[in-house]
């Protein structure tokens, strides 16, 4: 089997998402399309395998019933591909909102024709410039975008691993995305609980620092207003016991004074 490195990984998680149907023999042109729909954040699904084993294919009727979109990239020889021709006629049964780009202009286009009707939706690229099939594209899929707010995203197994362990090593994700979905449910629900805790901690940790100013606030309030208390009841005795004529007596008077003040404080 000749493995193809993919441009971008094989979305997976919910939402809504755009089915991906080409094939291995237009790389060279699918593969930068595909790479402007992942910048441009759109869930993009695809057979990340050409063998028609029994999981791939159950897995396929699944992607394609479920898809918002089934994006088909025609040429002649895709519609010589028995894989692309079991995707066609998957779409057709499962009545797929279906849109074609037809890769190499007319001759394909007619027979597209031929096997969807001639009111299916496309695009020729020879007809196009790249900015306007993006603008098409963009308008077409735009349900199947992620939202622009991280807190809005739906995690993918990569990132909600990387959330959940983020010390974990490369060759340990692999073994990730193959767990079984009850596997996966309780990660998912303890990096729930991880961030529920973060996010109480960070509160908390608000609420002490506002409490610690706001003690800080009373304590410099009460110390400003006793100092104002004395002033307003001894402030002429400790004047008096201050000036240079009663130096001597006031030296005596002081410990009468200040045992009046703690006194009164007490």
């Amino acid at each position: 089997m000749n493995i193809i490195k993919k441009p971008i990984k094989s979305f997976k998680g919910d939402g809504k998402f755009v089915y991906v149907c080409y094939s291995l023999e237009d790389s060279e042109v699918v593969f930068p399309i595909l790479t402007k729909l992942d910048e441009r954040r759109f869930r993009v699904r695809y057979d990340e395998c050409n063998q028609e084993e029994v999981k791939v294919d159950a897995l396929r009727k699944h992607n394609i019933k479920n898809c918002e979109i089934f994006l088909a990239f025609l040429s002649k020889k895709a519609l010589e591909s028995p894989y692309v021709v079991n995707q066609l006629e998957m779409s057709q049964s499962f009545e797929a909102n279906i849109f074609l780009v037809y890769i190499d202009g007319q001759e394909t286009a007619d027979s597209a024709s031929r096997i969807f009707g001639p009111d299916v939706k496309g695009i020729r690229l020879d007809e196009t410039d790249d900015d306007t099939l993006m603008g098409v594209l963009d308008q077409l899929l735009k349900d199947c975008q992620e939202p622009e707010k991280i807190e809005e995203r739906v995690l993918t197994y990569e990132e909600l691993l990387d959330e959940v362990y983020p010390e974990q090593e490369n060759a340990n994700k692999d073994s990730f995305v193959n767990n079984t979905d009850q596997e996966n449910d309780n990660i998912k629900r303890s990096a729930a609980s991880a961030k529920k805790a973060a996010s109480m901690a960070k509160t908390q940790k608000r609420q002490k620092n506002g409490r610690s100013f706001i003690n800080a606030i009373l304590v410099v309030g009460v110390m400003a207003l006793i100092a104002f208390l004395i002033y307003l009841f001894f402030g002429e005795q400790i004047s008096q016991m201050l000036s240079e004529d009663n130096r001597v007596v006031n030296f005596i008077a002081a410990p009468t004074v200040f045992s009046h003040l703690f006194g009164w404080i007490l």
